[in-house]
């Protein structure tokens, strides 16, 4: 009688794969059912204020954002909107109304001139150049600053860290010591790819950070004959030096050596982007505090929205 062994275990095994199959299928319909209903949560225009409406964000988030606007930190504020990217309708209204009536303004406009805000927002809030880049930016176009863009530079402390990022020069070596008060800063970019460290920087790169009296020293130490004048040709000269890397980590620690990369966004679109946040903010933050209640109409709205 031939062995059905080897038969039965092929057929236990397709068994067992049919059945983890079937279950994985449940768990991913019952992942898009979840996915469904938070979605169309989000996507429900939900009371924000008194003449405000949002979607977006769920009650947690809204409560969230009713807070930041009765504090009025417009810094905060702008990292919250940035960061969950919420769509406060009659804001956005507005702002589309300024861009379609004012962008090609050819005189200078005044706050008084403009049409009045939703809600009780204070347009005089807002300074002369604020209110410029809000009348000359399309709140349609792409915005770059995004979770995934915040999380590169530390998250809620992306205002710190892409400050620092925008006021150095990308490819240039920087010797960053442990006690610098930018350090964590450096560190934090580099985690994220927005800056190079150590051996991660090219050898060239890295010899940048010698004066041309150290360089020539080093051409010393390595028997080179070539007199330099210049600090480009010193540098290409003893990058070829197999010894160069080993005489540079005696002076240097690698790792407190850094060099920031350029982003694949242009940094000064990521500067204007925020300051059009910040503006947005600053109108959100200035409502009274007698306009910051809900009215009764949307209390019972928002009670049924539960």
């Amino acid at each position: 009688m031939p062995d059905t062994t080897p038969l039965m275990i092929i057929a236990g095994t397709l068994l067992v794969l049919l059945l983890i199959q079937q279950w994985l299928a449940q768990v991913g319909k019952r992942l898009e059912a979840a996915s469904r209903m938070t979605k169309a949560a989000q996507g429900k225009s939900k009371p924000l204020l008194n003449g405000l409406s949002v979607t977006g964000l769920d009650e947690r988030g809204i409560s969230s954002l009713r807070a930041l606007m009765k504090d009025a930190d417009s810094v905060a504020l702008a990292t919250f909107l940035a960061f969950n990217r919420p769509t406060v309708h009659e804001l956005d209204a507005y702002l589309q109304r300024l861009f379609e009536q004012f962008h090609n303004a050819a005189d200078a406009v005044t706050a008084a001139s403009l049409p009045t805000p939703p809600a009780g927002m204070r347009i005089e809030a807002l300074s002369p150049t604020e209110r410029n880049l809000l009348l000359n930016r399309d709140p349609r176009q792409t915005r770059h600053i995004d979770r995934a863009l915040m999380a590169r530079f530390g998250g809620h402390a992306f205002l710190a860290h892409f400050t620092l990022y925008n006021s150095r020069d990308s490819g240039v070596t920087l010797h960053v010591p442990p006690f610098d008060a930018d350090r964590k800063l450096f560190e934090t970019l580099a985690k994220s790819g927005i800056a190079s460290r150590g051996r991660q920087i090219p050898l060239q790169q890295r010899l940048s950070v010698l004066k041309m009296q150290e360089l020539r020293q080093m051409g010393k130490d390595l028997k080179l004959t070539q007199k330099f004048t210049r600090k480009a040709d010193a540098i290409e000269a003893l990058s070829q030096k197999p010894g160069a890397a080993v005489l540079l980590s005696m002076q240097y620690v690698i790792d407190d050596l850094f060099m920031l990369n350029p982003l694949d966004v242009d940094p000064h679109a990521i500067e204007q982007e925020w300051a059009w946040l910040v503006a947005c903010a600053k109108l959100l933050g200035s409502i009274p505090p007698r306009r910051a209640e809900l009215s009764p109409a949307q209390a019972v709205v928002k009670r049924k929205s539960r």
